[in-house]
């Protein structure tokens, strides 16, 4: 069974009753101010509803509320203590603290709605007017800048609303709302984890260098550009944060003579003059947060006074990260003492420079970049016994109008094998793939001439390479255009500026499945054949062909344990399943001469290649470790009909085993069909789902509740039982259930002769 998905859902209890009317001021208050969601409290059962509100001492009422998640502990500690000012921001429910620094406190909130989670930044509500003023002007300048700036590595404004106060003394709240990023700033990480492999530090930092580019592109300059403003995901991609001491260059907003940001990453000149800074002052920043990501250190040490740091400031030297850690290569240390140099004439000009610069670390020592070599063979034969790739290069075709994207590409995708070959517009792709097949096209959206879905579009209508997988890269792509694109033929989506994680993942899960594919073909070649010899032997009955058959559709099958979604032993037990429910339906009676004995030898032959269609999803979604978004799911579910689909290409071409590939057909695509019809893909009922179908459903999710997944324990055989047949309302054909029962014990033994 597949991952993340649970088709042996059980329905539980019956829909809430109204609610009751048992009176209780502080519950009341707290719906009609909306810190509790009036759709959570109905939902819950008339009972608990009762007993909360039969309670009438607030701190047990709202430890009751935490257990049951209406409310969270930060809320509930508010609530207790009479703080309530500020939980509700407009439209938002403040959830929890995040934390806080000089321009403000941030905290977790959730839309009222939507229920989609952001951050919010909240800005501290001096009394004193200068100060007040001071910070409701810098705090209005952070708002405005980011709402300029739209980046994959800059935390993106949603929305912006202001609070006023309970009193007509009290100032109103300035907030701000914000996309909320999982994960850990870079001080933090380096903290708990202790100083990044090279690679890695500058992959981040290569990152927020792409984000200054934009920066860059509108004149601002953030300023305080350290390891606490960079957040990084659990999924590896940096984010900037705090523009709330960005300016213009022009702008003098600022008092000259006035030193802003954090001691430790500030530029010499910002120390002599905040007002007389460039983009330059924040690659010093940024050199700063590289040299604390190599060494866990900050670039220099914090003794003396302020005055005395600042003052030193002015003409300490760059600092050696490789003084620290010695496993640095030495033309790394240099970038980070350029980045730092005290003079920022000496420094990189721009945010670009720096990414170049990096370009050569964000891949393994020792490897070097693959460019087009002319002796590749671009057909290899491949031993159908060996499922590696290591038979042969891989091969990418980059087609980008920007030459650094293109480098990056190679450099870092020429490092895990392929052989990379670069091409500037997409008017010569077709002829480039007609010349040099290739594995993967990884393809820019936005180019002059002929644009990214065009070439698709072609690539599509010519096919110009079997089972060819084409990767769109953009960084202005909306999710409708992305979805779009999907659905015109793109394998896979990349969002620029790249992630070198997801760069190097998203290239080889698709040659994988590319290489995948290509087997199965040969595969079906190699079943055709044998079953033309079936055909041509057929009245012999040659049961050494039979086996044979039997063993090229378990090969076909196993491309499944391949990526890694089923086990070998899994396969047959599956066939020991079927056919000890079939034999043993075939002694119930009541399927009148369906169930012979050359069905259930076909049956058992088939049911392997239940899951076959797996091969043709994404690993992104296959392996995805949190729980599956209703598209995901969708795309998950294709899996059957990619199967059948597969499957058919056979049949096509074969016509005495029409028989046996009937049967297979009908498994793959059906298997996932539900007995009251709220299955998929088609949505059959009952006796419409085809019966060797409703076998392999009951075998195959027995056998994954017995198996341990990622997402759930492994069951013992009562209670996969018990699921089964009293936990399966609607989902399984009643008559197979009672044969089900009837040999429950003969499964057991099934089992446990093929542990996985």
């Amino acid at each position: 069974m597949l991952q993340h998905t649970s088709d042996w859902s059980i329905d539980i209890g019956s829909p809430p009753l109204a609610p009751a009317e048992i009176p209780n001021d502080m519950i009341d208050d707290w719906l009609q101010d909306s810190l509790i969601v009036k759709e959570d409290w109905d939902q819950l059962p008339t009972a608990t509803r009762d007993a909360l509100r039969a309670t009438a001492d607030e701190a047990e009422l709202l430890r009751k509320l935490v257990e049951l998640r209406l409310v969270t502990q930060y809320q509930a500690d508010r609530i207790e203590a009479g703080r309530t000012f500020g939980l509700i921001l407009g439209n938002y429910r403040v959830l929890d603290r995040l934390g806080a620094g000089g321009m403000g406190v941030v905290f977790l909130a959730e839309h009222h709605f939507l229920r989609r989670r952001v951050a919010i930044k909240a800005m501290p509500m001096y009394r004193d007017d200068n100060s007040r003023q001071t910070l409701l002007r810098r705090f209005l300048n952070e708002i405005r800048l980011i709402a300029q700036l739209q980046h994959p590595n800059i935390i993106w404004a949603i929305d912006t609303g202001e609070l006023r106060g309970t009193d007509p003394n009290d100032p109103n709240l300035h907030y701000l709302v914000m996309e909320y990023v999982p994960g850990k700033d870079l001080e933090d990480l380096v903290k708990s984890e202790g100083p990044m492999p090279y690679e890695r530090a500058c992959d981040v930092v290569y990152q927020i260098a792409s984000a200054l580019v934009e920066t860059d592109k509108h004149q601002l300059v953030h300023r305080d550009i350290k390891p606490s403003n960079v957040l990084l995901t659990p999924e590896g991609q940096a984010k900037l944060l705090d523009f709330g001491l960005a300016r213009r260059p022009a702008s003098r907003s600022t008092q000259p003579g006035i030193v802003l940001g954090t001691v430790d990453y500030v530029a010499p000149e910002q120390v002599a003059d905040a007002t007389n800074v460039d983009i330059r002052a924040d690659i010093y920043g940024l050199g700063g947060t590289l040299y604390w990501c190599l060494t866990g250190k900050p670039p220099f040490a914090n003794n003396g006074s302020l005055h005395t740091l600042l003052t030193a400031r002015l003409t300490q030297p760059p600092p050696s990260a490789r003084s620290v850690q010695p496993a640095i290569p030495p033309a790394l240390d240099e970038v980070v003492r350029r980045m730092m140099a005290t003079d920022r004439e000496d420094r990189y000009a721009n945010p670009t420079a720096v990414m170049r610069c990096l370009l050569p670390f964000l891949r393994k020592e020792g490897h070097t970049p693959y460019l087009e070599d002319p002796s590749f063979d671009p057909s290899p034969q491949i031993s159908l016994g060996d499922c590696s790739l290591t038979s042969a290069r891989r091969r990418v075709l980059i087609v980008d109008d920007e030459a650094s994207v293109r480098t990056y590409c190679s450099v870092i995708l020429g490092a895990e094998g392929f052989n990379c070959i670069e091409l500037s517009d997409g008017q010569r792709v077709l002829g480039t793939l007609q010349t040099t097949p290739c594995d993967v096209v990884l393809l820019d959206v936005q180019m002059p001439l002929m644009d990214g879905v065009e070439v698709l579009q072609m690539l599509r209508s010519a096919a110009p390479i079997p089972n060819l997988k084409v990767i769109m890269m953009s960084g202005r792509a909306t999710t409708e255009e992305m979805s779009q694109m999907m659905m015109n033929g793109a394998d896979d989506f990349l969002t620029k500026p790249l992630s070198v994680v997801q760069l190097k993942a998203r290239a080889s899960a698709a040659a994988r499945l590319k290489h995948a594919q290509d087997r199965v073909e040969q595969l079906n070649q190699q079943l055709l054949g044998m079953n033309r010899h079936l055909e041509q032997n057929l009245e012999a009955q040659n049961c050494d062909l039979v086996e044979s058959r039997n063993a090229v559709v378990l090969a076909l099958a196993e491309f499944v344990t391949y990526r890694g979604l089923e086990t070998a032993a899994h396969l047959e037990r599956l066939r020991g399943y079927v056919r000890c429910l079939a034999e043993t339906m075939a002694q119930m009676g009541g399927f009148g001469d369906q169930l012979d004995a050359n069905f259930i030898s076909i049956l058992e032959s088939a049911a392997p290649l239940h899951d076959i269609g797996m091969i043709g999803l994404p690993e992104h979604i296959l392996f995805k470790p949190g729980k599956l978004d209703p598209e995901e799911r969708m795309a998950v579910q294709t899996h059957t009909v990619i199967g059948a689909e597969i499957l058919q290409k056979i049949a096509h071409r074969s016509h005495v085993t029409a028989p046996f590939l009937q049967v297979a057909i009908d498994i793959t695509r059906h298997h996932h069909e539900r007995w009251d019809g709220s299955g998929y893909p088609d949505r059959l009922k009952c006796k419409d789902i085809p019966l060797a179908s409703r076998i392999v459903a009951v075998a195959d999710v027995y056998d994954a509740l017995r198996s341990r997944r990622p997402h759930k324990p492994a069951l013992s055989h009562g209670a996969a039982c018990q699921l089964v047949t009293e936990g399966s309302q609607g989902q399984f054909d009643p008559q197979i259930l009672m044969a089900f029962q009837r040999c429950n014990e003969r499964l057991e033994r099934i089992w446990r002769e093929f542990p996985d």
